[in-house]
């Protein structure tokens, strides 16, 4: 800690509305990125798995199921990823503010959304 940092009562701002407030967010988050995650991986894996005479269809020439599954999959995660990243730039002001002024921060983290 550098000699300009004041110390933080982690005890009071656990429980800061706008700590408790952020947690809830990111709970919220990464409970429903996880559920679009495992469906996606459940569906790909599962295809390869229970029906590989589907997933080797060729609908178009040269293009497989499985390879438009292992696509979509992809797409997935990568919107995962940005998803992720836009979030936790919201975060990250939610936690500057929160850190400031735990007490009087939810009106300043309403307006961010």
């Amino acid at each position: 800690m550098s000699t300009n940092e004041t110390p933080v009562d982690w005890s009071r701002l656990w429980g800061a509305p706008a700590m408790l407030r952020l947690r809830r967010d990111r709970r919220s988050f990464f409970t429903i990125a996880w559920i679009i995650f495992a469906a996606a991986f459940g569906t790909l894996v599962g295809m390869a798995a229970f029906a590989p005479e589907v997933v080797a269809q060729r609908p178009i020439p040269g293009l497989s199921v499985g390879l438009i599954l292992s696509g979509v999959y992809v797409g997935t995660v990568m919107s995962l990823g940005v998803w992720y990243v836009r979030r936790a730039r919201h975060w990250d002001a939610l936690a500057a503010a929160a850190l400031r002024t735990p007490d009087t921060i939810e009106f300043e983290a309403a307006r961010n959304v």
